[in-house]
């Protein structure tokens, strides 16, 4: 956990990985406490657990005894097709055989926070099956995962082809977002929907046998060194699952891919004043000499855009974008051609026009 200071304002940064399967799950087989003790010699500051139909974990004794990490437990469920992957988190109900429509409404109408699973997944072999969002209209969440890793990693194999050298490179393979993720976000954003983004890891620690050989492949300890989504509370606020969870409902947060580059003294955020400033997840008043900072550990390429559309680029490690019109801004930099950091929106209002959203569409 780092302090930083933005604007004038002081923050807690936590590093995190989201949506993680451990031994409770039906399609998993790894221990909670090899899973924590590898979260925290990757200096994770949380860690969100997602099994299947499921809450087991969370009387797991390795998490009742830990103290120096932040555990999550929350459960993945979806439809009798398994399709519509949902995230599902502060909520003891878990919905069996359901079609989406039915369990993203119930969950809505309760203090349940929920984000849409790898809604777009793409595959170029027939070996393997997508899980995906079937009904873009059905948008009763409250965010959505831009990034998973294990998704996109699929996504690319092909076992005959490349399977081996997904198998011992698996990063090389995992270089950014789908567009259609990230235009389907954007959309709910341009709609007036305020969804926040998440990125995610989907570790279940793969198994592979070959030539009498048993391993794992796309540990928990592997992939905790790729796609983290980092949150800012402030400093004020207490630093616990709840306050996190939150954090990642309302957006206080950007996506970052570990493996292309540590972002520890990364901030960016739009302000005119002290007085008339925004991070990630907020909104500020439109007002004259308004700019979009910036600072990275070294030169990239950042890229500005304003609902949804890309409107500017800069290469460098530190600058700022003149904002003139209300909208959604959003960065996206990527370095050596894989992206990096992906940040959630910041809302540039007009005066008197405060834009009060719910998460029923």
């Amino acid at each position: 956990m780092k302090k930083k200071n933005i604007f004038n304002k002081k923050y807690f940064e936590l590093t995190g990985c989201v949506h993680n399967h451990t031994i409770y799950s039906f399609d998993a087989h790894v221990k909670l406490n090899k899973i924590l003790k590898a979260a925290k010699k990757n200096e994770l500051d949380y860690l969100t657990i997602n099994d299947h139909f499921t809450l087991a974990a969370g009387d797991d004794e390795a998490v009742k005894k830990e103290n120096d990490l932040i555990i999550i437990v929350g459960a993945e469920i979806n439809d009798p097709e398994k399709n519509n992957h949902f995230l599902v988190f502060n909520t003891a109900e878990i919905i069996k055989g359901k079609k989406s429509q039915e369990y993203t409404k119930r969950y809505a109408e309760s203090d349940a926070i929920c984000f849409a699973a790898h809604p777009f997944e793409k595959r170029v072999s027939k070996q393997f099956r997508k899980y995906i969002w079937t009904d873009k209209r059905n948008d009763n969440f409250d965010g959505i995962e831009i990034w998973n890793y294990l998704s996109e990693w699929i996504g690319k194999l092909n076992p005959i082809l490349n399977g081996l050298f997904f198998v011992l490179f698996p990063s090389k393979f995992v270089r950014k977002p789908l567009r259609e993720v990230l235009d389907y976000w954007d959309e709910l954003n341009n709609a007036g929907k305020r969804r926040s983004a998440i990125g995610s890891v989907d570790a279940h620690s793969e198994r592979m046998e070959k030539f009498g050989i048993k391993f794992s492949f796309l540990t928990h300890k592997t992939l905790f060194r790729s796609i983290r989504t980092n949150v800012l509370i402030p400093e004020d606020i207490q630093v616990d699952q709840q306050n996190i969870v939150k954090a990642l409902k309302n957006g206080n947060s950007y996506i970052v891919n570990y493996k292309v580059g540590n972002p520890y003294d990364f901030y960016a955020g739009i302000a005119s004043s002290k007085d008339n400033s925004a991070i990630y997840g907020e909104e500020l008043l439109l007002s004259e000499n308004m700019y979009f900072y910036f600072r990275l550990p070294k030169i990239d390429r950042v890229k500005l855009f304003r609902n949804g559309k890309k409107i500017d680029s800069k290469l460098d490690e530190k600058g700022r974008f003149e904002i003139t019109q209300k909208g959604n801004y959003r960065l996206e930099i990527y370095r050596f051609g894989y992206g990096w950091i992906f940040t959630n929106n910041i809302y540039v209002i007009l005066e008197g026009r405060h834009e009060y959203f719910t998460r029923k569409s």
